[in-house]
């Protein structure tokens, strides 16, 4: 009887303290996501990323900025920005870029044309899936990511002829 209550209250007493001792432990925590930050307005990086969306280099284009998100992934930053042209000159639209040593634009949807619901929807699941392999969450970057994909998704479910307006950006790669 004497050993069963010294196993139990070994046991007990493990039970009680792994938690604490994980969570103690650096080497056993989970990664503590990277932060999200904006560029401040002038700043060389906000330019180059708003340059990187214009149509032609050197195009003086104004962006009304709705958010500006960056956050460094594993082998590269990535941009997410919600823009408009101030004079309706040009698509506004959403725009996930990479930096690779220059900012580039690696997945839009801008507004103009049609797309099926479900090709949306497989477009906002690749970026998504291109983002979590650089161990980034879309959500963390892009607010709502998960959710519109979801929409898209259902909407393609429920009407096979589904069309969502904006067009779609470059080929992921």
């Amino acid at each position: 009887m004497a050993s069963f209550m010294r196993i139990s209250v070994q046991t007990c007493l493990a039970a009680i303290l792994a938690p604490a001792l994980l969570a103690a432990s650096p080497a056993m925590s989970a990664p503590k996501p990277a932060p999200v930050s904006t560029p401040s307005v002038g700043s060389p990086e906000r330019t180059a990323i708003l340059d990187a969306i214009r149509p032609a280099p050197g195009s003086k284009i104004r962006f009304i900025v709705h958010d500006l998100r960056v956050i460094k992934g594993r082998n590269a930053r990535f941009a997410y920005a919600a823009v408009e042209p101030s004079q309706q000159e040009y698509d506004g639209g959403e725009f996930i870029l990479k930096n690779e040593g220059r900012w580039r634009v690696v997945w839009s949807v801008t507004g103009g044309g049609t797309n099926t619901c479900a090709d949306i929807a497989a477009y906002y699941r690749d970026i998504a899936r291109m983002l979590v392999a650089e161990g980034i969450a879309a959500d963390r970057l892009h607010p709502g990511h998960s959710a519109e994909e979801r929409r898209l998704q259902a909407a393609a479910h429920d009407d096979a002829d589904c069309n969502a307006i904006g067009d779609l950006g470059p080929e992921l790669d």
